[in-house]
């Protein structure tokens, strides 16, 4: 048998090792329900299959054109910067209702986490701004 998509291979291991570890898990404590029944066999079907993915030469082939094309890579792209931006709003958005409730309730616990938030924001922007510097500077 040979491994012909690695990465694939290691989440389909992942993914049934998490569900083997969900079904012992709710065995020794006693408390299997549907809700667990039912991610068991989506973990071990998910598993099974990427690792059927990752051991066909076909299969993996297809998936390795797949990752490099470029209407795909764009997609990616666009998403992750969208998504990048509306975590920097919400979590700008969420700091200032933080502050405001802290200061109104007087709960030092809300002013707590709205500092958490905006060390969270400022990690973002200056992880924004190097990155751009970087690429400004590879172009």
């Amino acid at each position: 048998m040979k491994i012909y998509n690695k990465k694939v291979f290691a989440s389909g291991v992942f993914e049934m090792a998490l569900g083997l570890l969900l079904l012992i898990t709710s065995i020794t404590r006693q408390d299997l329900d549907i809700n667990s029944i039912i991610l068991i066999v989506a973990l071990f079907a998910f598993g099974f299959g990427s690792i059927i993915r990752s051991i066909s030469q076909r299969m993996a082939k297809e998936d390795k054109l797949e990752e490099l094309d470029e209407r795909n890579r764009l997609i990616a792209l666009k998403s992750k910067s969208k998504s990048f931006r509306l975590m920097q709003i919400i979590s700008f958005m969420l700091m200032i209702a933080l502050m405001v409730m802290g200061k109104v309730s007087g709960y030092e616990g809300f002013i707590a986490m709205g500092v958490g938030l905006a060390f969270a924001f400022a990690i973002s922007m200056f992880a924004e701004i190097f990155t751009y510097m970087y690429y400004e500077s590879k172009n």
